[in-house]
């Protein structure tokens, strides 16, 4: 371990070091395995209670192949009226996650913002490479704010937001709403973003998994599973930073984390959306490693950054029309 990453450890918040200590093994080599071990493992666990501070509906939505796309929605419990819309893309290197495993932190979204909340269970690579997932989440916001109205939502007052790929394809259904004269999105929430295949200079050298989620090595492979052959000519909506026109896009929130391989990549996009005359807030967040804010809500780091985001979200989605602020973490 060298001096940066002794640092990195001995600062960094006592509950995401413990939280990132416990998480299991990353395989990008072999995510297809990985995945299966991971869901035997998890078949092992006690079931975890549904969070009753939200509603959950499971929405089936037809693809133009006519398969069905699984979007779930979350409405904070109790709450009566038109609400904003939230779409959140799950994260995992695009070959991994699910709409099951960002449950509880849909629900935190949804009491956060005073929204609803949709989450698709987006097509994984590398059984399905781009644009199979970047489609779905399109279709899922289109469809979202075609028919908001089913779970009493306003499709007129929509966010994107996600993690890692998620950010990803926050940012990518971003670009295709603008230029596909899709629904117009409020605000996009970009955290710990892949935004190119290319890891930008300078940037972290750091190898060691027990101070950082996903290392320089791994980033390869992802783009691999998701890309296949697709390297040379790559499509902004791939790999959003490729992109050469960023203007008109939506205001922006990204997230860079200081102990992160992708935090020069984030710290690139904002300054290049701001450079197009995109309202952008960026935060960097020292001695904190990939995904923090999911690997361990709970942590004060987390609860602080999670509560600046979920603000900015919803003032927002409240200049759109009229919204409410959202709760306090519980």
């Amino acid at each position: 371990m060298n001096a940066h990453e002794e640092r990195g450890a001995a600062r960094m918040d006592p509950e995401i070091s413990a939280a990132l200590a416990a998480l299991p093994p990353v395989d990008f080599v072999d995510p297809v395995a990985r995945r299966a071990s991971f869901e035997r493992f998890r078949a092992t666990l006690p079931a975890v209670p549904p969070d009753t501070r939200v509603v959950t509906q499971d929405h089936h939505v037809s693809r133009d192949d006519n398969s069905v796309l699984v979007v779930r929605s979350y409405r904070p419990a109790g709450v009566t009226g038109v609400l904003p819309v939230v779409m959140w893309f799950h994260g995992g290197g695009f070959v991994y996650g699910s709409v099951d495993f960002d449950d509880h932190y849909c629900a935190e979204l949804a009491v956060r913002t005073n929204a609803v909340v949709f989450s698709p269970e987006y097509r994984l690579a590398p059984e399905h490479r781009f644009p199979a997932g970047v489609d779905d989440c399109y279709t899922a916001t289109c469809w979202a704010a075609e028919r908001a109205h089913e779970v009493q939502s306003d499709g007129s007052r929509l966010a994107v937001a996600g993690g890692s790929a998620g950010g990803n394809l926050a940012a990518a259904v971003s670009l295709m709403a603008r230029d596909r004269g899709g629904p117009r999105i409020s605000f996009q929430a970009l955290l710990s973003a892949v935004l190119d295949t290319v890891i930008p200079h300078p940037y972290l050298r750091i190898s060691d998994r027990a101070t950082m989620v996903v290392i320089p090595e791994d980033h390869e492979h992802m783009t691999r599973h998701y890309l296949g052959d697709q390297t040379d000519d790559v499509s902004p909506y791939a790999m959003p930073a490729r992109s050469a026109d960023l203007s008109g896009l939506p205001p922006a929130y990204v997230l860079a984390c200081g102990l992160d391989y992708l935090r020069q990549s984030a710290v690139d996009y904002a300054v290049a959306l701001d450079g197009a005359g995109v309202p952008v807030e960026l935060h960097l967040v020292p001695e904190v490693p990939h995904g923090f804010d999911g690997i361990a809500m709970h942590a004060p780091t987390s609860r602080s950054i999670i509560a600046e985001y979920t603000s900015a979200m919803a003032r927002a989605l409240s200049e759109s029309g009229t919204s409410q602020g959202g709760a306090e973490l519980a």
